[in-house]
């Protein structure tokens, strides 16, 4: 079965459950049971998305049977040295998420900083001995390098049969994520979407920003806009969602179930509000977290971001200093260090250390 055939419904993009953000236990079991009784299956897990391969194993691998749904899981790179330990690694993953096998095998987080060792390690040789075994039935990779380094990429690995890339209308419209869009369209390799609300900012945006959206048309959700813009791109099979409550899911379901492309009013309406957002000054994490696991004070880097960016999209400033406050002691920005052991793990690139600093200031 091809990679395209797992992924796509009619002429629109699958709705693929991103495992990010998981809620409990309780509250996903909620959530696996509305996406699959509304014609979705897909879902989406990685090793550093703490316990979210466990979770998933309690909340649907142990309660649905293997053909009602697929799973993809990803390689961290930056956890192994050679083959042995990549075999390793996949088996414990095997045991966090009770499966014999993976529906999709990504290597994941690809940037320039990586490219070297990851040729040097061969692991997409590693990963295609995994399909020709039965254990992976596809593989691809999760990319946040420049488009040099994905030109190269996709020239290198053709073997690859599916690419995860950041598109949403901020990186596109402002950024290069178009033209990772158009490599994957000219290597004929299908595109798998994540951060497509990048990481909740285009759901919470500064007040004039909503303004634009709410005048258009009230009825619609915030975010509803950026998920449909995200999931009608060209090339486009799957949009992930890191979704972490019911009221997300059924949002998302709702944009699926009537999605079409949008039109160049809209379009502009989208361009109108990235002019809105570039007059307010924020910090682009997407809360992906994946600075914390090396960071040697342990400080919640995604929470002190996130309280700086709703304080400059306008947030009552005396309830976020009391939020950024109330973060547990070693917490907040002011222990850090300056080390620098988190830059290296940012897929924005953002100067971690730097960016703590402004929110010591703001606080």
């Amino acid at each position: 079965m091809k990679a395209q055939d797992y992924l796509k419904i009619g002429a629109s993009a699958v709705l693929g459950f991103g495992a990010m953000r998981l809620p409990d236990d309780k509250e996903t079991e909620r959530m696996v049971d509305a996406f699959l009784a509304g014609g979705f299956n897909y879902f989406d897990t990685a090793w550093i998305y703490g316990g979210s391969e466990e979770r998933l194993k309690r909340t649907l691998v142990k309660r649905y049977a293997r053909d009602k749904f697929v799973v993809a899981n990803k390689l961290p790179p930056w956890e192994v040295k050679n083959h042995r330990d990549c075999d390793k690694l996949f088996e414990e993953q095997r045991i966090r998420t009770g499966l014999e096998f993976f529906d999709f095998y990504l290597i994941h987080s690809l940037d320039d900083g990586r490219e070297v060792e990851v040729e040097k390690m061969r692991l997409f040789d590693w990963a295609m001995e995994k399909k020709e075994r039965g254990l992976v039935k596809h593989i691809g990779f999760s990319f946040h390098g420049t488009t040099a380094y994905l030109s190269r990429l996709l020239k290198a690995h053709p073997e690859s049969e599916i690419a995860l890339l950041q598109l949403n209308y901020s990186d596109i419209m402002r950024g290069e994520a178009g033209e990772w869009q158009k490599l994957a369209l000219a290597h004929n390799i299908p595109i798998a979407v994540m951060e497509p609300i990048r990481g909740g900012a285009l759901a919470n945006l500064p007040a004039s920003a909503e303004k634009i959206l709410r005048d258009y048309d009230s009825s619609r959700s915030i975010a509803s806009w950026a998920v449909q813009y995200a999931a009608t791109l060209e090339g486009v099979t799957c949009m992930l969602s890191g979704m972490s409550n019911m009221e997300q899911l059924e949002d998302n379901m709702k944009t699926f179930r009537n999605l079409k492309p949008l039109t160049t009013e809209e379009l502009e309406m989208l361009d109108r509000v990235l002019v809105e957002m570039g007059k307010v000054a924020s910090i682009p994490c997407t809360a992906c977290k994946y600075c914390h696991a090396n960071c040697p004070l342990e400080i919640d880097i995604a929470a002190c971001f996130s309280l700086y960016n709703d304080l400059k999209r306008g947030g009552a400033g005396w309830n976020l200093g009391m939020m950024y406050r109330g973060l547990p002691d070693g917490k907040r920005a002011e222990n850090c260090t300056s080390c620098g052991a988190c830059n290296a793990h940012c897929p924005q690139k953002i100067d971690i250390p730097g960016n703590l600093r402004t929110v010591v200031s703001a606080f």
